[in-house]
């Protein structure tokens, strides 16, 4: 698969932006790192999937000075601003990125966890989804965790429809502005969303069990899971 780029103007305030449309954002990452801590002391290797611009690796780092962190991202102006975060916070020593994707970092190399956040409302085809969920399972130890957040929900159901009218109205009060604000919601009913059933049934399929969910507002929901 070729690299991908976003658009520079689009990517430079996509922190701010998330952090309106998506409810406890900057509380999101470290209720993940929470979720992957099983000994404070312990030396862990995690892949990021979908680093974008580096809100994950800056926040595992800070909090986690024995983690080693592996970030990969498809978008060079994804990597180019998340090599500049890395940078201010002083974790070049800890952080090793690649512009690409899973499938092109090496089998032989195991990660004791991963994490998987806003990365799969970009992929609308399943198998492209359970392909992915495949080549991360192939890198994990067995017992690893991965940590899964993104947007879903049934569209024909009326309690998507109050969440999804609700979520509208969170991102005007939280400052997005009108037009982008209906962009980013007619962006989440398209062919990328996933119902819970059907993510679980994914990631099953790719040898992942132990679904829990841990973080659900309006339209976004995340899980823990854990390879076979």
């Amino acid at each position: 698969m070729s690299n991908i780029n976003f658009d520079p103007k689009k990517v430079a305030h996509y922190e701010d932006i998330s952090r309106k449309a998506v409810f406890g954002y900057d509380q999101l990452f470290t209720m993940v790192l929470s979720l992957l801590v099983e000994n404070q002391n312990e030396t862990t290797n995690v892949l990021v999937v979908g680093c974008g611009t580096g809100m994950e690796l800056t926040t595992f780092g800070k909090h986690m000075q024995n983690w080693q962190l592996t970030g990969v991202d498809p978008s060079q102006e994804m990597i180019r601003i998340a090599k500049a975060n890395i940078n201010d916070h002083g974790l070049n020593n800890r952080v090793t990125l690649y512009n690409g994707f899973v499938d092109s970092l090496p089998e032989e190399e195991k990660y004791d966890a991963a994490t998987l956040i806003f990365v799969l409302r970009f992929i609308a085809d399943d198998r492209k989804k359970l392909s992915l969920f495949k080549d991360i399972a192939k890198r994990l130890r067995t017992g690893a965790k991965l940590v899964l957040v993104d947007q879903y929900g049934d569209p024909s159901s009326e309690y998507f429809q109050e969440m999804f009218k609700a979520w509208g109205y969170f991102m005007k009060h939280s400052g997005v502005p009108s037009e982008l604000a209906i962009n980013i919601a007619a962006q989440a009913t398209d062919k990328s969303l996933f119902t819970e059933s059907g993510i679980i049934e994914l990631l099953s399929e790719a040898g992942f069990t132990k679904a829990t969910r841990f973080y659900n507002s309006f339209m976004h929901g995340g899980w823990v899971v854990q390879k076979i």
